[in-house]
Formats: C-alpha cells, structure tokens, sequence
C-alpha cells in the first residue's frame, strides 16, 4: 500500500515536471517566434503589413511619449484603452526599438513644458459631473522622438486614422534619408521668366499648376520635377514618380516611364482620359496617350467616359435674380464627390478619407485579377493583384461620346438598371511585364507611329541609346492608378481632403 503512494507522487511529481518543461519551452519558442492574434470582430487591434515591416526595421531606439491626461472625461475612457492597445501591438513587434512612456503634464510642470516644446498643446474637453456640464483642461496627444528628430499628434482624436499617423512619424523619425518624388513635367513649352510667360498667354507650367501638390509633399519628401522630352532615364534615386496627366505622352516618355517601373520605382498616374478645356468654350474631348496603352497592358484600362454622380459639389453659375445679376451655387454631377463610403475600409491610406472632389473622372476596368465573367480578355500580366481603393456612389452614371457640360442643364438621370458604382482609383501590385520588352525603344524624337509600325522598322539604338537594353520585368512592382488628374491641380488643390488622399498614397 505504502509503495503504491510512493508510486503515485512519484508520477505526479514527474506531470508536474512536465508541465513545467512544456511552459517553459512554449516561452522559449514564443520569444523566438512572436505572433500575436487579434479576435476582435472588426479586427481593432490588428496594424498592418507596412506598420509591421517598418517596425521590424527599426535598428535603434524610437522613444514614444503619451502625453494624456488622468482626469480625462468618461467618454474618452475608450480612448485611452485603445491607445494602450494599439501601442501594446507595436511594442510587441518593435521589441526593445520602441520605448513608449506615459506621462500627466498636469501633475508635472516639467512634464508641461516638454509636452509644450513638443508641439503637444492644452485642449479644453468637456465632461458632465452631477447633471451639469462643465469644461477641463487636459491632454491628449503623442510625441514620437529619435536623435534630434520629434513629430506630434497634437491631439489623438480619430482613432481609425491613429495607425496611418503614428506609423508615418515612427518613419519620418527613423529615417536616415529623405525619400525623393519626381513629378512628370507635362507642359510642352520651354522655361521661359514668369512675367515673360504672362505676356504670351502660355498655359501654366507644371511647377504653376501643381504648386499646391508640390508644396504639400516637400514638408515629407525631396521633390522635383521629371523632363522626359530628352529622352534620358528618370533618375535612379527617385522612389516615386507621379504621373499628372496623359497628355503630350509620346512613345519615348512612355518608355522612359515604364523603365523607370521595370528598374523597381512606384507609379502613380493621375491618368484623366478625356481632357476638359474652356478655350473655346467648355468642350470635353477624348485623348489618345501611349500611357493609355501601356497602363491597358499592365492591367488597368482607363475608358474615355466621364463619370456622373448625384453625390457631387456645386458649381458657381450666373443667375438673374430681380434686377441684379448673382452667382448661385447649383449641383453639378461631373464633380463627383467620393464620401468615405467610396474609399476600400481595408487599405489604411484611404480607409478614413471623406469629401474628396474629382472634376470630370473617368471610370477604370481592371483586366488583372478579376473573375473570368468580369473581363472577357486575356491579361498578360499573370502575377499581377489588382484592388479598388475607390468607386463612386451606386446612383453614378457614365458619359461618352458627347459630353453636356453645361451645369445649369436639366440632368437626364438614366434608368435605375444604368446606375452603379464605378472604379475611381485602383491600386496593382505584383510583378509586372515590360510593355516595351519585345518593342525596339523608341527614338527621342520621331513622328507618331503605331506598335506595328515600330516593330517592322526595327530602329537600331543610337548615340546614348547604343548600349541600352530594355529591361523586361519588374519584382514586386507598385502602381497606383487615378482616373483624374485635375483634383490636384488650381483651386481644387485647395481641397484639405484631395491633398490627404495623394498624400497619403505617396507615403
């Protein structure tokens, strides 16, 4: 009986042991192998790849400063906890990198004063005690340092939007470059002094049109601006090449755009296939741009429509009221309004945008991975992914052929059968075939010709040209595909919400 005990502990001493082993080897593989697993509904608390990848990299210490408030309203309790959680998942990814602490700057008047230096401001917030409304001062906002670089999130108030922010001042911070963007020259005339260029009634420059775009991306990015008429390769050091506009596109620019892609850069093309013009009064005409083509080829068409929506903005027209004359805001459905109901709730640079204009957009098939009953055609770019960031609203509609500009028309709505979502903005990524890999390249200067034509004259490389060879492919390419270019150009670039959206697709 005795030695039946014995044997008995013994074993329970042994299960104790083993249990104790198992623990002890699962913390040993879950600090060599980390994976966290969100199981919340709507996936709250689960950054993405880019946030993961640009934590993983950190190689020194990234200090995080929370500066918030004890006293804080009971509404903002939710805050608060997903601010904990949200940065509890990317201490766990950064590991030792990322150095977050918290802090009251009102129990602290040294506290104060750094928030202060900071950029960290004393908001008023506004709380209910006892039935009664009352106002308190407090804190709320986030500091991310490295070296003698800080950035702010003055104040954290849109939580959908916290990741895409905290995650652009880690990497701003961390950084040991500036990233350079090249914006694609698309006038034709030569540089000439701006009083000179006034007297000739030219059409603005690129740098004119688009000062607002390029303003705006100088605060993150090295920008300048790309001419490709010489025929010479975009430079290598150039991460992003904005494309703003097809027009005056010949084969040669087309080639040195899609090089440039093949060579490992990111494209965005800001591709508007029928351009609207007030020269002799307003007329929309379709165009015809070899970078319609070589867009087609890598998977996106761009039709040569224009996209109406009743969730559109209001134009200025001149009415006559009684005696006097008077401009008088009237809805005009050719400057579609894209609501965050518009923008793909699963890519984080566009998922919380709202009230972003597009002036006279033209719709975009996607011809790579789509089911076979979506697109009867066969594309050539097999290891290509394409998704939607955009459409616009489900009453939309499409014109072609002849366009009515005329805002103060009566709108001939179509059927109910005739209305629905159309593809704005559309995002491929994967590895991308060259349009020009069986094409001999282009001469710099040379009347337009057809692919056909090209190939059957097989033109032979000359002077810089002599030793080029066409690269074929890319590996893991980005290319980002916008059905307007004139959201960011003139007084649309005024548009808070159009400048967010192109921002945050370059970053």
């Amino acid at each position: 009986m005795e030695s039946k005990k014995i044997k008995n502990r013994t074993e329970f001493f042994v299960y104790i042991l083993a249990v104790l082993g198992l623990i002890v080897a699962v913390n040993y593989m879950g600090t060599r192998s980390f994976k966290r697993h969100d199981m919340t509904e709507g996936k709250e608390y689960s950054i993405s790849k880019a946030t993961k990848k640009i934590l993983k990299g950190l190689d020194d210490i990234v200090t995080v400063k929370v500066f918030f408030s004890k006293n804080l309203p009971p509404h903002m309790n939710r805050t608060v906890t997903d601010v904990k959680d949200i940065l509890s998942e990317y201490s766990a990814y950064a590991g030792k990198n990322l150095r977050i602490t918290w802090e009251d700057p009102a129990d602290n008047e040294d506290a104060k004063q750094l928030a202060r230096s900071l950029g960290i401001p004393e908001i008023q917030l506004q709380t209910v005690e006892k039935d009664k409304a009352q106002v308190i001062n407090g804190y709320l906002g986030i500091a991310v340092l490295f070296a003698d670089k800080k950035e702010a999130l003055p104040v954290v108030q849109n939580l959908q939007n916290l990741e895409y922010d905290l995650t652009m001042a880690i990497m701003k911070v961390s950084r040991t470059t500036t990233p350079k963007i090249g914006i694609v020259k698309v006038d034709t005339f030569p540089s000439v002094p701006l009083q000179l260029r006034g007297q000739m009634k030219n059409p603005e420059s690129t740098e004119e049109k688009f000062a607002k775009l390029i303003q705006e991306l100088e605060s993150n990015y090295e920008v300048s601006t790309v001419d490709l008429s010489e025929g010479k390769p975009v430079d290598k050091d150039i991460k992003t090449l904005i494309i703003p506009g097809i027009i005056n596109m010949t084969d040669r620019k087309a080639f040195e755009i899609d090089q440039f892609f093949m060579n490992g850069g990111n494209l965005i093309v800001m591709a508007d296939a029928v351009t609207v013009n007030f020269q002799y009064g307003a007329n929309a005409v379709p165009q015809e741009s070899k970078l319609l083509d070589v867009l087609e080829f890598y998977g996106v068409r761009v039709e040569k429509n224009l996209i109406l929506d009743p969730s559109c903005s209001q134009v200025q027209v001149p009415q006559q009221v009684g005696p006097f004359q008077m401009n008088v805001a009237v809805p005009y459905p050719y400057f579609i309004r894209l609501d965050q109901k518009s923008f793909n709730k699963d890519i984080t640079a566009v998922s919380t945008l709202t009230d972003v204009i597009f002036p006279w957009a033209s719709s975009l098939t996607l011809l790579v991975d789509q089911p076979k009953s979506d697109s009867t055609e066969n594309s050539t770019q097999d290891g290509v992914k394409a998704t939607v960031l955009a459409r616009s609203s489900e009453k939309s509609w499409l014109a072609s052929g002849h366009y009515d500009l005329n805002p103060q028309q009566k709108w001939a709505v179509p059927q109910e059968g005739e209305l629905k979502e159309h593809s704005v903005i559309a995002y491929l990524n994967g590895n991308f075939k060259s349009y020009f890999a069986d094409k001999s390249i282009p001469p710099v200067h040379s009347p337009a010709t057809d692919d056909t034509t090209l190939n059957k004259i097989n033109l032979q490389p000359s002077g810089e040209d002599a030793g080029r060879q066409v690269v074929t492919s890319n590996i893991n390419g980005h290319l980002v595909v916008i059905g307007d270019a004139d959201f960011v150009a003139g007084q649309n670039a005024n548009q808070t919400a159009n400048m967010a959206l192109i921002q945050n697709t370059v970053d």
